[in-house]
């Protein structure tokens, strides 16, 4: 089943990757009927989990078991050959039953476990596409971490970060044009932390770069953004699910994260299989 990954060519906070994910898989999850899971690879940060779950409670109410938990645990059954596609479900955390599950990323903090944990990661996303519809990850940004090459051959999809920056701008868009991975497979360019009164719009950016394609936005909203550091995104996708676009920000927000998501799994249609 089909791969996706959220990443960016360059190494900055205002692609907002990890944010960029996690509103995707909250958009899909409460949209579309497909068993979804998503995962991370970062090191030593559990942002796109917070997105999901307030992860003081979880680790208060002794729900956070470190040892049975996520890719760490996934590793170890690997490197034992126990790992099959099936037992995912059981180390991911359920969000939206039958919809979305949430792999939670690795609880390492010393580089030589972390850089242990990387090696195997590219395998447990494959056994994840055997059982899921849809995966998603996001990605550590750049070219450095080893497990990034192998996880974009993989993918169906690359939703690619930029910028409202020009100078990151131009970075961006020279890799469009030279990095073989970004012509080999299918690209959905998405802004992050999206100004709508930027000179630097996402249709000026198109006419300034040539590019003939839609760029999506991941519009600056406080309120998505508090809902991330809370374990609430799901949570403020239904309480403004009918707010109106035109006229409230969180209901523009929402309008531009449909938009994308329907641009990813129109992307993907062909990989998809109904069940």
């Amino acid at each position: 089943m089909p791969i996706i990954s959220f990443w960016g060519t360059e190494k900055s906070a205002q692609l907002a990757t990890t944010a960029t994910a996690v509103a995707a898989a909250a958009s899909i999850g409460t949209k579309y009927p497909y068993r979804t899971i998503i995962t991370q690879t970062h090191y030593s940060d559990m942002s796109m989990e917070s997105g999901f779950f307030d992860m003081d409670k979880l680790s208060r109410k002794g729900s956070l078991d470190v040892s049975d938990t996520g890719i760490d645990a996934l590793d170890r059954l690997l490197r034992s050959n126990k790992l099959t596609p099936e037992n995912i479900a059981n180390y991911a955390k359920l969000k939206l039953r039958g919809r979305l599950d949430v792999l939670f990323g690795t609880f390492k903090n010393d580089p030589d476990s972390y850089a242990r944990i990387l090696e195997t990661f590219p395998l447990i996303v494959d056994y994840a596409s055997q059982y899921y519809d849809i995966v998603l990850v996001d990605l550590n940004k750049g070219f450095e971490s080893p497990e990034v090459n192998p996880i974009l051959q993989k993918s169906d999809l690359i939703v690619l970060s930029m910028s409202q920056n020009r100078e990151m701008l131009k970075k961006v868009f020279k890799s469009m044009d030279t990095l073989k991975i970004l012509q080999e497979k299918p690209i959905i360019p998405v802004i992050g932390r999206y100004d709508r009164f930027s000179v630097y719009g996402n249709k000026n950016i198109s006419r300034t770069f040539n590019y003939k394609k839609p760029i999506y936005t991941l519009p600056y909203n406080t309120h998505f953004f508090d809902a991330s550091n809370e374990g609430r995104v799901v949570d403020f996708f239904a309480e403004n699910i009918r707010a109106n676009i035109e006229t409230d920000r969180n209901g523009f927000f929402l309008g531009e994260v449909s938009r994308l998501t329907d641009a990813i799994m129109e992307c993907i249609k062909p990989k998809l299989v109904d069940r």
